[in-house]
Order: C-alpha cells, then structure tokens, then sequence
C-alpha cells in the first residue's frame, strides 16, 4: 500500500482542510483531487489486495496530516500521511519511513498504533549488505495485536473495517549498508 500527496508539503508537519472535488479508479487505486484552503493538491492510493469499498466520496471534506522527516537514505524523507473524515474517522494511515512512528506524533494512526515486532526471518544478501524480512504489530485501542509480516495484509478493526497492508518492513542487521525500510497503511474498508 502506498499513499502520496502532491505537491509535498514543505514544512515538517502540514494540516490541511481540504475538500475532494474529482475521484477516479476504484478503491486499492484511486486518485482524488482536492482543494486544499484555494490550493490544488492529490492524493493517489495503491493498496494490494483491493479492499471492497474505501471511505472516500467525492465532495467529501477531508482533513489530512502530512509529516516530514529526514530519512535514512541520502536525499529521501520519511513520510507519515493520515486523512480522516470531518467528523475524525479515521480512513487512511499510510507511511514510507525508516521508523515506524514519526519523531513527534506516536498517535498518527489514532485509534490504531502499529509497532516494530521481532522477526524470525532469515537473513538475506542483497546489493546493499544484509537484511531481514521484518514485521509490525497492528493495534486497536488496546485489544490484541495483529502480526503482519512483511508482504501481507489484512482486514484489521471492528469487523473489518479497514484492511491493513506491510508492503515492505526491513530490518537491517549490524554493519550492514541497508537502510531500514517500512511501508505500510491501512484503509478504511466500509
């Protein structure tokens, strides 16, 4: 799963109010464009397997919270996104990051938090040095966690009211050269 926003905000942290003004694809591959306080902006959705339905509606008034930070990788940001509905519900959490959790902001994905879980993956070679296949645990307010390993989703909340994807979690082991690496989201499924 991977969400983007563009253009990028500048600043470390953005709120923006924005309404959705046009809607294409369908849900697991969709593109809204918004009106964000006069400007222009998008934001694309690409989730593996589809979920059924999404949360988004065209004239809806979404609120979004872009985060920033420097990542591991020369000349890469670590991005956190999360939109929710104007009444707060939550539909979209999305990262790309070397961390899990933004510097600031360990509740972005609010009611849900996702932590780093140990891994018992093997060990690969890859160009950089080596890696290991890793794991998040997903959690909603309080009850148990969900283990998603890297390259996996699903459906996660109160009867499946959102799907959940790792599309990549990498660990990386000492003197390798990799970077650390999660992309991961869920989105709201009803």
């Amino acid at each position: 799963m991977r969400a983007t926003l563009e253009p990028t905000p500048g600043e470390p942290r953005a709120d923006l109010d924005c309404a959705v003004t046009a809607m294409r694809g369908e849900p697991g591959s969709r593109v809204l464009d918004l009106e964000c306080g006069g400007a222009a902006a998008r934001l694309s959705v690409e989730a593996e397997p589809a979920p059924a339905r999404d949360g988004f509606l065209p004239g809806q008034a979404v609120k979004i919270a872009a985060i920033r930070a420097p990542g591991a990788a020369v000349g890469a940001a670590d991005v956190w996104l999360r939109v929710e509905a104007a009444d707060g519900r939550l539909l979209l959490a999305a990262a790309v990051a070397a961390r899990v959790d933004p510097p600031a902001d360990p509740g972005w994905a609010a009611p849900f938090a996702f932590r780093e879980a140990a891994s018992a993956c093997m060990v690969e070679e890859t160009a950089c040095g080596e890696a290991r296949r890793g794991a998040l645990d997903l959690q909603l307010s309080g009850g148990a966690p969900v283990r998603l390993y890297d390259g996996t989703s699903s459906p996660a909340g109160d009867e499946g009211a959102f799907m959940a994807y790792v599309e990549a979690a990498r660990a990386t082991l000492p003197g390798s050269g990799c970077p650390r690496e999660f992309v991961f989201g869920l989105i709201a499924a009803r």
